[in-house]
């Protein structure tokens, strides 16, 4: 029986100072100076027809690094800060290590569960 891959055994996670127990963790890194362009198509248009597009009139943002990472994380009840810059460190799993900013920030109160929270952090 083939064993399930398992990478995320002793992966950390410390933003501005503080270390979090973290039970997901979500990395992405997107093309944010993306040319593709703008499907414009129409009902107008007929069976086998060139799909009609327009150019992207806007770029990415110079300071966009296109990475953001998404942690999920056991809590006392309090928020991380939505705004709040600092380092952010990954060991384990994945590395990471740079300065990010918080872009949002949720707390989950559930029965019968632990406190949890969910955080998103644009990556400098």
């Amino acid at each position: 029986m083939p064993s399930t891959p398992h990478d995320g055994s002793g992966t950390t996670f410390v933003f501005a100072g503080t270390t979090y127990t973290v039970t997901n963790i979500t990395y992405t890194i997107a093309d944010n100076n993306a040319t593709d362009s703008i499907d414009v198509s129409h009902l107008g248009q007929t069976a086998g027809q060139t799909v009609a597009t327009l150019a992207r009139p806007l770029k990415g943002g110079a300071g966009d690094t296109g990475k953001e990472v998404t942690i999920d994380y056991l809590s006392s009840g309090a928020p991380i800060t939505q705004g709040l810059s600092g380092t952010l460190s990954i060991t384990g799993g994945i590395s990471l290590s740079a300065n990010a900013t918080c872009k949002s920030s949720t707390i989950t109160l559930s029965v019968n569960d632990a406190i949890k929270g969910s955080a998103s952090f644009q990556v400098a």
